[in-house]
């Protein structure tokens, strides 16, 4: 994975007018209208990327202990994407590629709104402040994007363990057997453990973010830097959506290993499996390729996903913002 910090990001005022001059400022837009962007960009990158998602949930869960939950839970299918999703569609229906897609919508709009409007809105604080020219401010990619992802991923965790059950369960009537076992589970283990994996979940997301976040910012300042470059909506949103793809492609496999780790800790019914005893198992039963299960289908879903989400989110920024010069002129 390249170096995004070879990049001069900020480096002079005018690479700062640069990167900033396509998109608008958080000034001039209102939080609600930002929360808008957000969630409409989740919703539809829900809506396309939901099939990859149970693809690579089944991919991931073969062989994890499920007591309890036996009778709605599946082996991983062998083979690769295409295969998985034929396995699924001749098995169970077309329409089961979309499994979790209703808690996916849930956890969209929250989950959009406290991340990307909480890093907007933190990386604008260090814009707007005496930071603004300082190592806090350059590296603001990282750390808020950090911060953002912490605060999303433990508020939803509930409901992505329940998405990530469901896309793992088998037959039609998923959804009754699945709650079923998670109602037994808090009551033999109490409400915490419906944030069962969230230490996973917060090792695949925080490292995954921080890097997303760099390499988006520093790809996109790269693009719009150029002398051919057209400070135009068209410009940035294809700029947005080219960088986007890029950082989220070259993040998600880096932090699969930790994906996979998450995946099987949601699904088994051992309570408080330790990550030492998780690790030890995967090796033992496919080595440390084990822990690349399911790349394929994360890096198709991820990239093209970062790419929809980050891209629709920028662009409906930049309509509110020309909506509100246009009104004011």
């Amino acid at each position: 994975m390249a170096d995004t910090n070879e990049l001069d990001f900020y480096e002079v005022d005018e690479a700062y007018v640069i990167q900033n001059s396509a998109i608008p400022n958080a000034g001039e837009i209102t939080s609600a209208e930002r929360m808008l962007s957000a969630c409409s960009g989740g919703v539809f990158t829900t809506l396309l990327m939901t099939p990859l998602d149970v693809v690579k949930v089944r991919m991931q869960s073969r062989d994890v202990p499920k007591r309890g939950l036996t009778s709605t839970v599946t082996p991983a299918l062998n083979g690769g994407t295409l295969t998985v999703m034929k396995s699924i569609i001749h098995g169970e229906g077309f329409f089961m590629l979309w499994r979790g897609l209703s808690a996916g919508l849930v956890m969209a709009v929250p989950s959009t709104v406290i991340y990307f409007a909480g890093y907007d809105w933190m990386r604008q604080q260090t814009q707007n402040s005496r930071f603004a020219n300082s190592v806090l401010h350059d590296s603001s990619p990282l750390w808020a994007g950090a911060l953002a992802r912490i605060v999303a991923a433990t508020i939803i965790s509930p409901l992505e363990l329940f998405r990530t059950r469901l896309q793992a369960a088998e037959g039609k009537h998923g959804v009754t057997g699945v709650s079923k076992g998670i109602i037994e589970m808090v009551k033999r283990d109490g409400p915490t453990s419906l944030w069962r994996g969230i230490s996973s979940t917060l090792l695949r997301d925080v490292p995954f973010s921080a890097f997303y976040w760099m390499g988006y910012e520093n790809i996109k300042h790269h693009l719009q830097s150029r002398p051919s470059y057209k400070h135009d909506t068209m410009s940035n949103f294809q700029s947005s959506f080219i960088a986007g793809a890029s950082s989220g492609m070259l993040a998600s496999v880096v932090t699969t290993p930790f994906d996979v780790i998450k995946t099987q800790r949601q699904i088994s019914s051992i309570k408080d499996m330790p990550l030492s005893r998780l690790i030890k198992d995967i090796i033992a039963s496919e080595g440390y390729k084990g822990f690349f299960r399911g790349t394929a289908p994360r890096v198709i879903k991820v990239a093209p996903g970062c790419a929809i989400m980050i891209s629709s989110y920028e662009f409906g920024k930049l309509v509110f913002a020309d909506r509100r010069r246009a009104k004011s002129t």
